[in-house]
């Protein structure tokens, strides 16, 4: 391979020296392990793809291995000699030519890798050719010097060594870029800080003889000069790279590493001192290190990596590195003044320090985004990029930490406690991703909806809050009306269109709450009776969401169902096709003695709150059907619809209570309809299914009732033993209006698959004409609704004349 410095043959200027140590010291590339891990990209910083179905990647074969074996072998042979063989002893074709054909094997091992493996292919082969054009300089050095020629400086040996620098660099910046991917400015400088301080501290032992190296012509000490530089730079390159690696560099980035730095080695030992006082141990560091570091770059390339592991958490780049250069500079920067260091070395501490300049300035501008963004993070709901209840508490506490100052204005603050209705529905029937793509989606609204003046807050789930800061009544119920439209149109989700409605409270500082806890949980009671008596908003109420009041109503409702204080009324269905009126639904009604009348929609969830739901609907089944018997008694054949609600449904007491009451008032059990919604069905559609089943059995009609206020389709119903679908009236809203055939046609869709299932088809809530005639046009079976007639109590249900229908346009 490289021949001793001081060999007869050589000249002793830098240049001429590429026969010997220098000829194999022009430096290498870097492993594409060294990139092969989590990203597994190209030299290009792209991943590799393949079509689906096609052949994997192709694996390497063991050649490439062997032929490597064969390399180390080889090299520890020759490092043998190296050492036992006498000072100045040279054997020409072992090496000269030896290393040229060396560096070609170890150049084609390297590009096989390129050819076989997708994987950082570009940057490989530049490595691969870097590899070449030092064995190609070496190769042409050494057929001038085996002829006796001294070698002219420069050659054009010295254009292969020195293109040798450019390829290696674009391999190890490709290979670098390609492991860590899109790094931050203060990241990359901390790789240049290390790599400066670094190429500084070699600089002050590698420059020692800059006299000599230029003491040439021109062109010689521009020659003579590249290859030192060329080290720094590599130096540089790789000291910054494993610095940016951190925890990535894998084996063979370290394998590569080791060659590199055995080709400084090799060329600082020949600039620390003369040729002719190496010795034997500098000559032999000499003619080793550049074979050395051409096997290590080719086996890097082959180094196996061990997997990364993706769970665990990645480690933020240390500050070591890039503090031990700034203090090697600071100590060069000192040396500078009270010894001799050359210019070269100095002009690399400063350089490095301005480099730890800029990287502290970065790091703090860093540090302030990095700031700001974990704040934004912290108070921000990542689904719905609306303010989160962490942001919501921050505000409440500003603001009432100011109000508790007496000198500063009073002021106003209206908190809208916002709840989606029929939510639930859409997780269970399309999933929780249809769920959250709503809500996506509904941020945007509800920003646009409020404006600059309040804040949105997503607390949780399906719940949201509205502040509005000096907003008074009138204002709180405009946004509250900008809201409700917001969420009523349509979201589109996984191609399905869907729509949901809220139920909003609104309370107002200081008329009824003293501080931000009293004045949440106010808008919240006011938003649940807002849900109870199906209004979009409502304000918050101390005569009707006191606590105290609430109470007394819960205590008022159990004497009333233990006392049988409750009263039906009862709505007719007539059938569309005849005018007549087969049914009547059991609406149950609460005459408290001092709220009037009180509506189900109002009490019902008391009822389930206090464990009253049991006994209410067996006082309810019991008066339905016993007016039922008086009915037909009387000779008018009517049927009964009956709600239940989900704890009625799954109660293991309902069918047997159904039969003996049945019995016990002389029915056939086609008398009754129970009428179970949609939404109880879907959130225990097992046990719900198998009480219907023996309500089926048993000859009772199951009607669904409220269908198409939420998600779930007839296919979904098909297996359950049914007998009766109930539109919902938000289903059948806009079918009157010419202007919505979507609509119409999806209530026609309805009705008509239906029939098929063998179902009959109820619409209720009818309030005018025109959705009399179209339902009829469609062929809905039964209708009911004020327009038709309102719940009246039993001795008050005559005869009902069919109302006229609108003509249709």
């Amino acid at each position: 391979m490289s021949q001793p410095l001081d060999s007869p043959h050589v000249s002793r200027s830098f240049t001429d020296r590429r026969n010997g140590s220098r000829a194999a010291r022009r430096a290498g590339p870097v492993p594409s392990d060294v990139v092969t891990g989590p990203a597994r990209r190209d030299g290009a910083g792209r991943a590799p793809t393949r079509e689906r179905g096609g052949p994997p990647p192709a694996r390497a074969s063991t050649n490439p291995l062997l032929i490597l074996w064969g390399l180390g072998i080889l090299l520890a042979a020759y490092v043998v000699t190296a050492l036992l063989r006498s000072s100045g002893q040279v054997y020409p074709w072992l090496d000269r030519y030896g290393a040229a054909g060396f560096g070609f094997t170890a150049a084609a091992v390297c590009l096989w890798r390129a050819h076989t493996h997708a994987v950082n292919r570009v940057a490989v082969t530049f490595l691969g050719l870097a590899l070449v054009s030092w064995s190609t300089g070496e190769l042409l050095a050494s057929i001038l010097s085996i002829q006796g020629v001294e070698t002219a400086t420069p050659s054009i040996a010295d254009v292969f060594f020195l293109l040798f620098y450019p390829l290696t660099y674009v391999a190890l910046t490709l290979l670098v870029q390609a492991r860590i991917g899109r790094l931050g400015r203060p990241n990359w400088l901390d790789g240049v800080v290390s790599g400066l301080g670094a190429a500084a501290l070699c600089a002050t032992f590698a420059f020692r003889n800059l006299q000599q190296m230029t003491s040439g012509s021109h062109l010689q000490s521009v020659v003579n000069l590249a290859y030192p530089v060329g080290d720094l730079l590599l130096f540089l390159l790789v000291i910054g790279g494993t610095v940016l690696l951190g925890a990535q560099a894998s084996a063979g980035w370290y394998v590569a590493a080791a060659g590199l730095v055995a080709i400084v080695g090799g060329d600082t030992a020949n600039l620390l001192v003369s040729p002719r006082a190496q010795g034997p141990l500098g000559g032999t560091l000499a003619m080793v290190a550049w074979p050395t570091a051409v096997y290590l770059l080719s086996l890097s390339m082959w180094t196996s990596s061990r997997p990364s592991d993706p769970l665990r958490d990645s480690r933020a780049p240390g500050f070591l590195a890039p503090g031990l250069a700034a203090i090697a500079a600071l100590v060069i920067l000192i040396s500078g003044n009270v010894g001799r260091v050359t210019d070269v070395a100095v002009a690399l501490a400063v350089v490095t320090l301005v480099a730890v300049g800029v990287r502290v300035g970065l790091s703090a501008q860093e540090l302030r985004r990095l700031t700001e963004e974990r704040h934004r993070q912290a108070n921000t709901d990542e689904l719905t990029g609306l303010a989160n209840r962490r942001h919501l508490t921050h505000i409440l506490d500003a603001f009432f930490l100011e109000e508790a100052d007496d000198e500063g204005p009073a002021r106003r603050l209206a908190f809208l406690f916002v709840d989606l209705n029929h939510f639930k529905e859409i997780n269970d029937s399309l999933g929780h991703p249809a769920g959250d793509e709503l809500l996506r989606q509904l941020g945007p609204r509800l920003r646009d909806a409020v404006g600059a003046g309040g804040t949105v807050v997503r607390l949780g789930g399906d719940e949201l809050a509205i502040l509005l800061l000096d907003a008074d009544p009138e204002a709180a119920a405009e946004v509250a009306e900008r809201v409700t439209a917001a969420i009523a149109a349509p979201f589109a989700l996984r191609s399905v269109e869907t729509s949901v409605s809220a139920s909003i409270g609104i309370a107002l500082y200081p008329d009824d709450a003293p501080d931000g806890a009293v004045l949440m949980w106010s808008a919240d009671v006011a938003m649940y009776r807002a849900k109870l008596g199906g209004d979009p908003y409502v304000f918050y109420d101390p005569s009707l969401d006191g606590l105290n009041n609430h109470i007394h109503l819960l205590d008022d409702l159990s004497d009333a169902v233990r006392n049988g204080e409750l009263v039906l009324h009862f709505q007719p269905q007539m059938d569309l096709a005849t005018g007549t009126v087969p049914g009547v639904e059991a609406l149950v009604r609460w005459p408290h003695p001092h709220l009037g009348l009180v509506p189900p929609v109002k009490f019902l969830p008391l009822a389930e709150e206090a464990g009253l739901m049991a006994p209410l609907t067996a006082w309810v089944m019991e008066a339905a059907l016993r007016q039922c018997a008086r009915w037909r008694r009387a000779g008018r054949d009517l049927t009964v619809s009956v709600n239940v609600s989900a704890s009625n449904l799954l109660d293991d007491g309902l069918v047997e209570l159904v039969e003996r009451l049945l019995q016990r008032y002389g029915l056939a059990s086609r008398s009754l309809v129970v009428e179970v919604t949609e939404s109880v069905i879907i959130k225990e559609f097992d046990r719900a299914g198998a009480v219907i089943r023996r309500l089926h059995d048993l000859g009772v009609l199951v009607s669904i009732d409220d269908f198409g206020a939420g998600v779930t389709s007839l296919a979904y119903l098909s297996g359950l033993s049914v007998s009766e679908l109930k539109l919902d009236r938000a289903f059948l809203a806009g079918i009157s209006d010419a202007g919505g055939p979507r609509t119409l046609e999806l209530v026609r869709a309805t009705i008509n698959l239906g029939h098929e299932m063998g179902l009959r088809v109820v619409a209720e809530g009818i309030e005018d004409a025109v959705t009399l005639a179209r339902l009829t046009e469609l062929g809905c079976d039964l209708a009911q609704g004020d327009y038709i007639s309102r719940p009246v109590p039993a001795d008050e249900l005559g005869p009902v004349e069919a109302p006229v229908a609108a003509p249709l346009p």
